[in-house]
């Protein structure tokens, strides 16, 4: 019944659905059931109302799933799945009074949080953001607050640009990030800033970024050095926590408004604004150094990966054009990532082994600078020509498959040969009766 914005899943208890409305309508769904009820906190009559922004920010503690937070012009906190809410803060932003101009009367609550996150690390450290440019953290769930708003201009950030994401560290209480776009005042300077010490400093991260509205920044967990940031004309990466970004390629030119490294598939995933959603596999990224990078010939870990066995009814014919939007699957096999320095003599050979020194499969690799990748499609049989039918019989597909367990991957590239173990975690699919013909 109205336009969609923040949607978070309970992380400990995927039952339950947060999914928020304009102006601060807020919703949890019974995922289980069906249900869905209002949350939406009010204050008590003759009261003013609480300003939300068209854009509503809520956000799911990180130690306590039954603690949500939602942004006013104060900080609201629910202890019990928004069935009550309580103010944990005073007004946080500048509350002009000669700009706050009621709804009915053709006003629109500009002053208000944007953007709130609490800290991974440490309960109660949280830190917001307003639309008007404030920037706050309190240490102890909000009882006493400190104002980083100067502090931050001391650094070059400007004042009064809207705050688009507060960012907390994976690993540190004292580390975090902030954005801010200058968007609302068609001002496209480049703003994004990193304290280590509770805001007290703050160090700029903009450096060679280009002039464009920096929307959201996400740091690895992994790899603390390893960040993400998402502008209005693209994706771009850090591997030396942000003294110089990189462009990243194969995505269109459009606004990057969000970003999540997912939890248990490890992969990126890159909301946009018009060109819908984003994967990628960044294992490579979370590995990469200058370290690395000084080595002529570098191969990665393989994530371990589960292998799947999918049905076909009947041909992939289907006429559509340009009628139906269609995206690849994850490839249904392990990805072998390696790097290469310069261009190297000879070819370059990949070969999976059994930890016996059965050799399983041979691949060819390219033979080009930089990140490159052969998948091997977990199968103990033979690449065959374009065309080639490999496998006529259902039985024939299943003993090709080679099974759960652990397996050595060789990459032979000039004078170099390094090995790492794979592993195969799991058979998913369906697995009894026909089969379709198997066709490379």
């Amino acid at each position: 019944g109205g336009d969609g914005m923040y949607t978070q899943v309970d992380p400990k208890n995927s039952r339950w659905l947060y999914t928020s409305q304009q102006y601060g309508g807020q919703y949890r769904v019974d995922q289980k059931l069906g249900y869905q009820t209002s949350i939406m906190p009010q204050r008590q009559a003759g009261q003013l109302a609480y300003r939300f922004l068209w854009t509503t920010p809520v956000h799911i503690s990180p130690h306590n799933s039954e603690i949500i937070y939602l942004g006013a012009e104060v900080l609201l906190r629910s202890l019990d799945r928004g069935e009550h809410w309580q103010e944990i803060s005073p007004d946080l932003t500048t509350a002009e009074s000669s700009k706050l101009i009621p709804r009915n009367q053709g006003g629109l609550p500009w002053f208000a949080i944007s953007t709130m996150a609490e800290s991974p690390v440490t309960p109660g450290v949280i830190w917001v953001g307003t639309s008007d440019g404030k920037v706050w953290v309190t240490r102890n769930h909000g009882a006493t607050w400190t104002d980083l708003t100067q502090k931050l201009a001391a650094a070059g950030a400007p004042a009064n640009f809207y705050v688009s994401r507060v960012f907390p560290s994976h690993l540190k209480e004292n580390v975090a990030y902030i954005t801010k776009t200058g968007y609302w005042q068609d001002d496209f300077r480049a703003a994004v800033y990193k304290t280590e010490d509770f805001g007290n400093t703050w160090v700029s991260l903009v450096n060679n970024l280009p002039a464009s509205p920096v929307n959201v920044i996400f740091e690895d967990k992994k790899n603390p050095q390893l960040l993400f940031l998402g502008n209005d004309i693209g994706l771009f990466v850090s591997i030396d926590g942000g003294k110089k970004w990189v462009k990243m390629p194969n995505l269109p030119m459009v606004p990057v408004k969000d970003l999540l490294v997912h939890p248990r598939e490890n992969d990126l995933v890159v909301g946009t604004f018009g060109r819908g959603i984003y994967v990628a596999d960044i294992s490579p990224l979370q590995e990469l150094s200058q370290t690395t990078l000084s080595e002529d010939v570098y191969l990665f870990e393989v994530e371990p990966k589960a292998q799947r066995i999918t049905r076909s009814f009947g041909a992939n014919d289907y006429l559509f054009g340009d009628r139906h939007l269609v995206t690849p699957n994850e490839p249904n096999g392990l990805v072998i990532n390696y790097y290469l320095r310069s261009k190297v003599e000879g070819k370059i050979s990949i070969t999976v082994a059994t930890p016996y020194g059965k050799e399983l499969a041979r691949l060819e690799g390219k033979n080009a600078p930089g990140l490159n990748s052969v998948i091997w499609d977990m199968r103990a049989i033979p690449a065959g020509e374009p065309g080639q039918i490999l496998i006529r019989r259902p039985r024939d597909v299943l003993a090709a498959l080679a099974p759960p367990g652990e397996y050595v991957i060789t990459l032979e590239a000039g004078t170099k040969k390094l090995t790492k173990k794979a592993k195969i975690t799991k058979t998913i699919g369906w697995t009894i009766g026909p089969l379709p013909v198997v066709i490379r």
